[in-house]
């Protein structure tokens, strides 16, 4: 099932204020967490940016190396925070999945 809601531009920008506060990298990940209020996505989304912050640079690595079974939609918010957390995408892995190198 899908859910979705409209909002203005002043009510947008504070969505994205609240999710960037509570450590979120995109507000959709925010409200489903905070309708449902849970905390785990930004719990996975700061233990993954945490481990790519102490990484050596060079290090390749895929996103099931930082978490044990990540949600396939926080490998889309790592990949489209590349230029954020400095890493770039390489060539998918055997598994299909994308490997990415600290920078």
């Amino acid at each position: 099932m899908r859910v979705q809601f409209s909002v203005n531009d002043e009510e947008l920008k504070r969505l994205e204020s609240y999710a960037k506060e509570a450590g979120y990298p995109d507000i959709s990940s925010y409200c489903k967490d905070e309708v449902l209020r849970l905390r785990t996505y930004a719990e996975l989304w700061n233990k993954v940016t945490t481990k790519i912050s102490e990484m050596e640079k060079g290090k390749t690595f895929a996103l099931r190396d930082l978490i044990d079974t990540p949600p396939s939609n926080l490998g889309v918010k790592l990949y489209n925070h590349q230029v954020e957390l400095g890493i770039e995408v390489n060539d998918k892995d055997r598994t299909g999945a994308n490997t990415f190198t600290k920078l």
